[in-house]
């Protein structure tokens, strides 16, 4: 669950820490205070795109920081993410929002914004104001069904969605060969003459630098032997009248043996010179073979010059290099041959296009047998929350259909449309009058029964759904009088396996909760502050009173009062002492 929350400079907020606990925690306030803020700052530190302009006016920068202590069972998933210890598992993430960009830490580390995502996806799920809305679209349907019966399609899903892929990518390459023949047979022409236009050039890997080392020494021959004559006359004919350097040492040779003749001590030297000597003449006699070898050769040149000008041309029209010339080569000869051989592979692809689709068909019809047969049991559970939540007479029903498709695949005399999840479309149709038949959810229902409609859902879902933290921001929009009472109950029975929290302006949600906190703005020196206190018992009463008619004495007061007490028989009835 989530155990604090630290936001400094983030919109209205100046520097506020939050201890979060386990159950219903509400945060409670007037229109404006901060409360949805708050929620802000949670989504942030998960990930969520966030606009500097939520960097509090005057602040460089504004930094929220999020510390989550994970269940057990969520550990080993985690780590596949990040770093996390099993015997402490506890995350840190740290958001700082700049004006030109935001950095993420992980328990100190920096980290992406999609690790951060990943990590929620595990531990909190959020439902924003605006979130009922997704029910007005059919698109979102039916991932909403699968998530209420996820665990026993889930498998089934992934097998469908990887035949799904292998199709798309057989169509694909289907397409690709059956474009007309013309085409195909320029492209055949154009590839035939690249291949064999590299293949003439008989390249080597390697060969360009070797090449551009011969060219080095060739287009300097002429330096070249003039600077050996010139070292061989040094060495052992003699430069410019000077005596060589062989003279030299014959000379110091022969002064040596004298050296020895008189003093035994002197025979060392004479073998460290002739040493020397040895070693000049041999090294004369590799400067002479050198000298034989230089030699101008115009020919040889230019032939180096062509060659490495072909390279040019080739790398010009091919790659950068010899590799990456070699490289389209191959890739080219791979594309040659699949056009000359077109018919024959079409031939497979269709084969294959086959055995792939016979086998969604079969996984198609594995996951509408499972809709079919959930989907009725899904809708009388929502609608049984329904009654719960104040509505009664409210029927909420699934109407799970195929969409006819020319070029779609074959099912039982039929081609219809497969999609990436199956080949159904699912409808969610409500009515909130007993005797009416039920219609698409965008035609009939209100703003508050969406509401209610969407908190069901997710109670429903809540049997399924692993994470452990749940936020509700102001979904009880519209909603009023027993409906909220409804909701309030209902949030706190999810808070009995769930940590909640939600963002109200019903007392009588905010009743229900285990923890309350208060968002109040004020001014200071000119500037807008908010805080967030936490209330108890006369405190707690007075807000819920402020909430029931703006007042906190009086009738408000005895009234939020009876529902704080109420609220509290509530929890013991149902096991849960507040």
């Amino acid at each position: 669950m989530l155990t604090y929350l630290r936001i400094r400079n983030f919109g209205i907020f100046d520097d506020i820490d939050i201890e979060l606990g386990p159950g219903l925690t509400v945060f409670t306030g007037e229109t404006g205070a901060g409360k949805s803020m708050i929620v802000d700052a949670v989504t942030a530190c998960l990930g969520y795109r966030t606009s500097p302009d939520i960097i509090r006016s005057g602040e460089k920068r504004a930094i929220v920081e999020l510390l989550i202590s994970p269940p057990g069972r969520l550990v080993p998933r985690l780590k596949d993410v990040l770093e996390v210890s099993s015997e402490m598992p506890e995350i840190m993430i740290q958001r700082d929002i700049l004006p030109e960009r935001s950095y993420m830490r992980i328990n100190g580390k920096i980290a992406t914004m999609s690790m951060a995502q990943t990590i929620g996806s595990y531990l909190v799920d959020i439902h924003g104001q605006q979130d009922h809305h997704s029910l007005l679209k059919p698109q979102n349907n039916l991932s909403m069904l699968d998530e209420m019966i996820k665990g026993e399609i889930c498998k089934i899903k992934q097998e469908y969605r990887d035949a799904f892929l292998a199709r798309q990518d057989i169509l694909r390459q289907s397409e690709e060969l059956n474009r007309d023949a013309s085409q195909r047979r320029r492209e055949i022409d154009l590839l035939s003459y690249q291949v064999d236009e590299i293949d003439k050039a008989d390249l080597r890997r390697g060969e360009e630098e070797e090449l551009r080392q011969e060219y080095r020494v060739l287009s300097s021959q002429r330096t070249l032997m003039e600077l050996a004559q010139e070292a061989y006359e040094r060495l052992h004919e003699g430069f410019q009248g000077s005596s060589s350097a062989y003279d030299q040492l014959t000379n110091g040779a022969f002064l040596a043996r004298k050296i020895a003749g008189i003093d035994p001590a002197g025979d060392k030297l004479v073998q460290e010179i002739e040493q020397v000597l040895f070693s000049l003449e041999v090294a004369v006699d590799t400067l002479r073979d050198y000298q034989r070898r230089l030699a101008l050769d115009p020919s040889r040149l230019k032939q180096v010059e062509a060659r490495l000008d072909l390279i040019e041309r080739l790398k010009a029209k091919y790659g950068n290099s010899i590799d990456r010339i070699l490289e389209y080569r191959d890739t080219s000869a791979q594309r040659l041959a699949k056009l000359l051989n077109a018919d024959e592979i079409l031939r497979e692809l269709h084969e294959r296009l086959s055995q792939v689709e016979t086998k969604m068909v079969a996984l198609g019809r594995q996951l509408s047998e499972i809709r079919h047969k959930t989907s009725v049991e899904t809708a009388r559970q929502v609608s049984s929350v329904l009654a719960e939540l104040g509505m009664p007479g409210a029927e909420f029903t699934i109407a799970l259909r195929n969409q006819d498709d020319d070029k779609g695949i074959a099912v039982d005399g039929r081609r219809i449309r497969a999609f990436a999840d199956g080949f159904d479309v699912a409808e969610f149709l409500f009515t909130a009058n007993p005797g009416e038949a039920p219609l698409p959810i965008h035609k009939v229902a209100s703003g508050g029964e969406l509401s209610r409609l969407m908190l069901a859902i997710k109670s429903c879902m809540e049997g399924v759904a692993s994470v452990p933290t749940l936020i509700f921001d102001e979904i009880d929009a519209g909603v009023g009088g027993k409906a909220g009472q409804a909701i309030g109950e209902k949030l706190w029975q999810l808070s009995r396996n769930h940590q909640v929290l939600c963002v109200t302006h019903l007392a009588s949600i905010a009743a229900m909760a285990d923890t309350h906190f208060v968002v109040n703005k004020y001014e200071k020196a000119g500037r807008t502050y908010a805080e967030v206190t936490e209330v108890r018992d006369e405190h707690r009463a007075r807000e819920i009173a402020r909430m029931l008619s703006g007042t906190e004495v009086g009738v408000s007061l005895d009234h939020g009062r009876e529902l704080l007490a109420a609220a509290e028989q509530y929890r013991r009835r149902c096991g849960k002492p507040g």
